[in-house]
């Protein structure tokens, strides 16, 4: 059951165990558990239990299989083991030649047709005729056990390369140019590798550049006839539903278990070159199922900097490869290759001297703070620290500081502009300028606020909201730290909930700081009893809003759509922006949503389009008392235990 859940896509998964399992709970519980443990494993159990066959055939030890004989290959050292099976460094006793063994699992001997497409897949991709391609000698069978033998490369993968840092920008460009140049010879030839990756990319001292494993990505697909699959250029068979390649890399189409043509090796090739670039995946999420969420829906952050500025050359060249639409992509691996080239020569023609990738990567951030105390320090000086000439009934207490209903209209809009920069910055590393409407729509609301603070005889209640939070900020910090979620949702979310009342019920049966339904505080472990307990929704709602992170993404643009998802809900905000895509100025974010809140439904005019500014304004206030007159301190200071 839990082998047949796998061969489906995981959007699938729980509707065909509703419907295999029949009712037997225990059934259903043992799969899923099953498949909760392979997605926390990754790729460690990328393939079947029974890949491992041909580890049981040679024995535990691997030391006691040096100096064995496969057909005419001797054992000479264990390099390693992939998915599929493991690999060994062997002499050709004929050719007195290394080679790379890859012995295979032997239950492909026990399903001819799977055995047969093997063979010709192998055979074919051993036709191959590129130096950036690895060299298949021979495919081969000895007592039970099904071998590969490749030519030997003496180098290390990209993802070694990767994680050492030390590759120049020319070198990545040089290195990703030449896999673009191996994939057209295998499109060209009817081949799609569908596991492209670091680790199946390997570069010599010589800078020779190989991408390993062709054909052998798809050794696990059964022959169906009646699931053939047409594609633009040739056919490519697969098992409706099967999704094949490591998560991170795969294309959109190939993690739906769509047909899949050249163009999916494009995309994949297009995260390796973000990955090379930035050291950070494009898509990527806390289980299996999260990344693939990711890769269907989320747009990856934009590359940050890069040595001479490349992200200016490069940006449009990952863009397209990772565009959703597979016809927006590359329609070759040779129109690909030809862009790098360009772009590799412009930036010499900028600088005769390639300078590492990496090293400007591990200044970027030292610079990046002394930048953003500077302007900190200079916009402080000039906005908040002029005195005031008329101080308000309560400032007596209040630190000097320009009170925000003594600034004038623009130094409001400037003031606002700046912290929900500030805010969004404590959310994510990557910021969006707002247009001045979206400016407008936070400023309404802190205008709110600070009426409301500047007459004595209204503020008690305010004040009273940002007074009663202290106590729960070192709980909510250390629940939202421990699933990864920005602190500063968790401090403020209750603020726009519940105004921090412990125990306030609403008129739908919401309760509890964050105001969760009872059926989602079940959901997340939470019995109705005890709802009131900041001890258990704390954790609770930091689970929740890391699972809408997770689909819905992390960088500072995705998480204003995931506090609308904590109004309205993950469905409603993936619905509502395909309705939006093909709007003009369209970015995957809240303020595209209010832009065209005219499109939208009754509901998200009357409330959720305040939500997200309402948010940002109760953060701007909190973050920010000595500007509206409020006795406590930034709440986001509070989140250690006294």
């Amino acid at each position: 059951m839990f082998q047949e859940a796998l061969d489906r896509p995981p959007l699938e998964r729980a509707s065909f165990l509703d419907q295999a399992c029949a009712g037997d709970d225990e059934l259903k519980h043992e799969a899923n558990s099953l498949i909760a443990a392979h997605d926390e494993a990754g790729g460690f159990i990328e393939q079947p239990a029974m890949a491992q066959d041909a580890h049981v055939l040679l024995g535990s030890d691997p030391d006691g299989n040096f100096g064995r004989e496969i057909g005419p290959y001797r054992i000479v050292e264990r390099l390693g083991a992939g998915g599929m099976a493991e690999v060994y460094l062997a002499e050709d006793t004929r050719l007195n030649r290394l080679v790379a063994l890859k012995l295979l699992p032997a239950y492909f001997a026990s399903d001819s047709a799977r055995l047969r497409r093997f063979q010709s897949e192998a055979r074919a991709a051993s036709a191959l005729n590129h130096p950036g391609i690895l060299t298949i000698h021979e495919v081969g069978e000895d007592d039970g056990i099904y071998f590969i033998a490749t030519e030997f490369i003496d180098g290390r993968t990209i993802r070694e390369l990767i994680k050492s840092e030390t590759l120049s920008l020319e070198e990545i460009l040089d290195s990703v140019e030449q896999v673009a140049s191996a994939l057209s010879v295998a499109h060209a030839a009817g081949i799609v590798h569908r596991d492209i990756k670091p680790e199946n990319i390997m570069r010599r001292p010589d800078g020779l550049v190989k991408i390993l494993d062709f054909g052998i990505a798809k050794l696990i697909e059964p022959e169906t006839p009646e699931r053939l699959n047409e594609t633009a250029g040739f056919r490519t068979h697969t098992e409706a539903g099967l999704v094949m390649g490591t998560v991170n890399y795969m294309s959109p189409e190939q993690a739906r278990g769509l047909a899949v043509d050249e163009r999916t090796d494009i995309w994949s090739l297009g995260v390796v070159l973000y990955e090379m670039l930035t050291g950070r995946l494009p898509f990527s999420g806390a289980t299996r199922m999260d990344t693939l969420v990711a890769v269907l829906d989320r747009k990856p952050a934009p590359l940050s900097e890069t040595p001479n500025n490349a992200e200016v050359l490069l940006q449009p060249i990952v863009d397209k490869c990772l565009s959703k639409d597979a016809s927006e992509r590359y329609s070759t691996a040779d129109q690909m290759a030809a862009e790098l080239k360009q772009a590799r020569e412009q930036l010499k023609t900028r600088s005769p001297h390639a300078v590492p990738a990496t090293a400007k990567r591990s200044l970027r951030w030292s610079i990046i703070v002394v930048v953003v105390g500077l302007l900190a320090a200079s916009v402080g000086a000039f906005l908040y620290t002029r005195p005031s000439a008329s101080p308000p009934p309560t400032a007596a207490a209040v630190a000097p500081a320009k009170l925000y209903w003594h600034m004038t209209e623009r130094e409001q809009l400037d003031f606002v502009a700046a912290q929900e920069q500030r805010i969004s910055a404590m959310m994510s590393d990557r910021l969006v300028k707002l247009n001045d409407d979206a400016v407008y729509a936070i400023k309404r609301h802190v205008d709110y606020y600070a009426g409301r603070l500047s007459r004595p005889s209204e503020s008690e209640s305010v004040r009273a909201i940002y007074a009663r939070a202290g106590p729960y900020i070192p709980v909510i910090a250390r629940s939202f730290e421990a699933r990864k979620v920005p602190v500063i949702i968790g401090i403020y979310l209750p603020v726009v909930e519940s105004a921090y009342r412990e125990c306030h019920e609403s008129t739908l049966g919401a309760t509890g700081l964050f105001q969760f339904l009872p059926s989602t505080a079940r959901n997340y472990g939470v019995a109705p009893g005890e709802m009131c307990d900041v001890e258990k929704m704390a954790p609770a709602a930091a689970h929740f809003i890391a699972d809408h992170m997770a689909e819905l993404g992390e960088d500072s643009e995705s998480v204003t759509l995931v506090l609308v998802s904590y109004n309205r809900g993950a469905q409603w905000v993936r619905d509502t922006l395909r309705q939006l895509r093909t709007t003009e100025n369209y970015e995957r974010n809240f303020w595209t949503l209010l832009a065209n809140s005219g499109q939208l439904d009754e509901s998200f005019r009357r409330e959720t389009s305040k939500y997200v500014p309402n948010f940002y304004a109760a953060a701007i206030v909190g973050e920010n008392p000595q500007n509206f007159g409020l006795q406590t301190p930034p709440l986001s200071s509070l989140t250690k235990p006294n």
